[in-house]
């Protein structure tokens, strides 16, 4: 059940990457929040197996921070990426 818990995490993580970045035309603000959530199961996926002790049923701190940290990097990666560059 703490899928769920990483994963609204991430969403968080996701909409606030959104709101405070410049806006992006290709990714949008579901999109963030998809992204954030993707990378808060993949941080809770990671705690689980450095801490493997009931961390899927569980929510730990270190599957917050990690949750938090690569749902931030994923959305904020992306953002940056797809941001459109001008030249003068």
């Amino acid at each position: 059940m703490a899928i769920y818990a990483y994963a609204l995490i991430g969403l968080i993580v996701g909409i606030l990457a959104r709101v405070v970045l410049p806006s992006t035309r290709l990714v949008g603000l579901w999109g963030s929040a998809l992204l954030g959530a993707v990378g808060g199961i993949i941080g809770g996926l990671i705690s689980s197996a450095i801490a493997p002790v009931s961390a899927t049923s569980a929510v730990h701190p270190l599957g917050i921070v990690l949750a938090v940290a690569i749902s931030a990097l994923v959305s904020v990666g992306l953002i940056v990426v797809t941001r459109s560059k001008r030249f003068a």
